[in-house]
């Protein structure tokens, strides 16, 4: 079982030649970090629903997950989110870049979770690791020494801006004609790997080619439940994880769906650095999501940064990071940790700038993906009240 841990930990990430290793927390004298956007997906998990429909084990999955439910945050995904926390507090605190205090402080940062158990348990869970009370916040003489309630926000799944790709009508119209094309195109030469994946689980992978990356998804959480893969998906299983790469993709296939998944962090992120660009005043300037690997893959998109086509480890982070160096120019520098506790953190390259760009040229490069929360309740055909 082990060996194929390793393996499917291995076929699921390629090599980020594009980028550079930050070993420990590199504080360079001639800049000072002024903000921060951090994306991040939740820990490990339970299989979901569709991902369970395509075992052959279901009854002993309901059994090894009858705590955590399905989609469930595992023990293992608890020990991983508390691994981002302690990786934002080492980046972020006092003796990393020092965006925020060792004290909780409401105006230093903002946390928001999607409104799903997985990502709201892994923010409480980060929290935990970034905030432990200093001697001013402990509240009690037993946990409250060790631990103390930190708030975040989440609005309701339907009209959530990080839901994009199940809220959304017009997203979902362009993900049908992604999938339509890709049939002929991306997954033509996976016409066998189809053949053989209908066969063993009864579902049409013509019809639907995103159930590569549920299948796929179904076997590392089995792998983490401390199952093994069944026998016959082994010899199938670097195909599939190319399939499910793809399959992946899709949901960042065209500009418009880049537009509609990671606008709206773009422009929140463009917005607060303009301000401190013009010298307004700026509070929460540690802002952290607690999502999923679509928000960390579309974010990454529209920051047009160059990296492999991997699907986003669960605990992975990415944050964009505003310095103001010498001379008061501010630039712009994309941080990923591809998994918490399990990796070192990288600073990746922005597509025709560099791994450091001038805020301005930045602005320029992205300009065409920028998109306000409202205009994205107008294009998805949302209500809110916003």
């Amino acid at each position: 079982m082990y060996g194929y841990l390793a393996l499917i930990c291995f076929v699921a990430r390629l090599a980020t030649s594009e980028a550079n290793v930050i070993h420990g927390n590199e504080v360079i004298n001639d800049k000072q970090l002024v903000l921060a956007f951090v994306v991040h997906r939740h820990g490990d998990r339970a299989p979901d629903a569709d991902e369970l429909s395509l075992s052959d084990e279901q009854e002993k999955i309901r059994n090894l997950t009858r705590l955590e439910g399905l989609e469930g945050l595992t023990n293992l995904g608890k020990r991983r989110a508390y691994q981002i926390g302690k990786y934002i507090k080492q980046r972020y605190g006092p003796q990393g870049l020092g965006l925020i205090s060792n004290l909780y402080l409401q105006d230093d940062i903002a946390i928001r979770s999607t409104d799903k158990e997985r990502t709201k348990m892994t923010a409480l869970v980060a929290m935990a690791a970034v905030y432990p009370p200093e001697v001013e916040q402990q509240w009690d003489e037993g946990v409250g020494k060790v631990w103390q309630p930190v708030p975040y926000s989440a609005k309701p799944l339907a009209e959530d801006f990080l839901r994009y790709y199940s809220n959304c009508n017009k997203f979902k119209a362009l993900m049908a004609k992604a999938k339509e094309e890709s049939i002929t195109k991306e997954f033509l030469p996976y016409k066998d790997l189809v053949a053989k994946l209908e066969k063993k689980t009864g579902r049409n992978f013509t019809e639907n080619p995103l159930l590569f990356e549920t299948l796929f998804d179904l076997f590392k959480s089995q792998v983490g439940l401390g199952l093994d893969i069944p026998e016959w998906a082994k010899p199938l299983l670097p195909r599939l994880s190319e399939a499910a790469r793809l399959a992946y993709r899709l949901y960042f296939r065209s500009d418009e769906m880049l537009k509609i998944g990671g606008g709206v962090l773009l422009q929140q992120f463009t917005e607060a650095a303009t301000a401190l660009a013009l010298g307004k005043p700026v509070t929460k300037r540690l802002r952290i999501f607690s999502a999923h690997d679509f928000n960390v893959g579309a974010l990454m998109d529209v920051s047009r940064v160059v990296k492999d086509q991997s699907i986003p480890e669960y605990g992975s982070v990415f944050a964009l990071e505003l310095y103001r160096r010498k001379g008061g120019v501010l630039t712009v520098e994309p941080v990923f940790l591809n998994q918490a506790g399990e990796s070192s953190p990288q600073v990746l390259t922005i597509a025709g700038c560099g791994p450091i760009c001038d805020l301005e040229k930045f602005t320029q490069l992205t300009e065409k993906f920028l998109l306000s929360e409202e205009k994205f309740y107008e294009v998805c055909g949302i209500k809110s009240e916003l």
